[in-house]
């Protein structure tokens, strides 16, 4: 929980507005059914259906495709941040993170995003 609202809090200062913040994987499923997101964050230890799971389900679909899909998660082994990156995670963000981590990584994400949109906008 208390992640979850440092996260909120960043975002907040970065300037971004409407943010969802959910407890487990059948909140997030439910909210993204009905949602579009610029960017969603996963943790590897979602509870429910994992957070890696629900990436790779994510992934399939063709709505998620402008979306940068974040994980923020305690697993730090190089094989979780090789699995989530094949997978299609944007970003891979260690917990516990500094503010000044998570804004660089932000930045990053936020550059990708525009990079992505730059690329569809192209195509159409």
């Amino acid at each position: 929980m208390m992640i979850r609202r440092l996260i909120e809090t960043f975002l907040q200062e970065e300037g971004l507005q409407h943010i969802d913040l959910v407890g487990d994987s059948e909140e997030a499923e439910a909210k993204l059914e009905f949602h579009n997101y610029d960017i969603i964050f996963l943790d590897w230890n979602l509870p429910g259906r994992s957070g890696y799971s629900l990436l790779q389900s994510l992934r399939q679909e063709r709505k998620h495709d402008r979306a940068a899909i974040v994980m923020v998660t305690a697993q730090a082994e190089e094989r979780y941040v090789i699995e989530a990156l094949k997978a299609g995670a944007t970003a891979y963000i260690v917990k516990p993170v500094s503010a000044e981590s998570f804004h660089n990584n932000l930045l990053k994400i936020v550059q990708w995003l525009e990079r992505v949109r730059a690329l569809q906008s192209a195509r159409e």
